[in-house]
């Protein structure tokens, strides 16, 4: 089984799907914040990763995110999940949860994207 994709919804300026690469705080560092917004995954009761979208998993950044961070804001997902994002390409990361999100439990993120 397998947990749909979440696309972002930024809270700053956002990328979208012509290439925009406007930084929410400028350009000036190679390691400062560009991009902060949300996501809410639905589990499935068995998947523990789910896949990220920066603008919607086909378009791309035109640079690869230093890192990304996420935190946990809410979801009636059991709270003692905890998760972390890795394999991050220019069009998403993938989300690594503790324990499987349960059946059509919500579980939403703050994502934080350096470039």
């Amino acid at each position: 089984m397998s947990i749909t994709a979440a696309n972002v919804t930024y809270l700053t300026s956002a990328p979208v799907a012509g290439g925009s690469t406007i930084l929410a705080f400028g350009g000036s560092s190679l390691v400062e914040l560009s991009y902060i917004g949300t996501a809410t995954f639905t589990g499935d009761g068995a998947a523990t990763t789910a896949t990220l979208n920066f603008i919607d998993g086909t378009n791309a950044l035109g640079w690869v995110p230093s890192a990304v961070l996420i935190q946990r804001t809410g979801g009636n997902a059991a709270s003692s999940i905890v998760s972390y994002a890795s394999t991050t390409t220019n069009t998403g990361c993938t989300v690594n949860f503790s324990a499987a999100p349960g059946n059509n439990a919500s579980i939403s993120f703050v994502a934080f994207v350096l470039k």
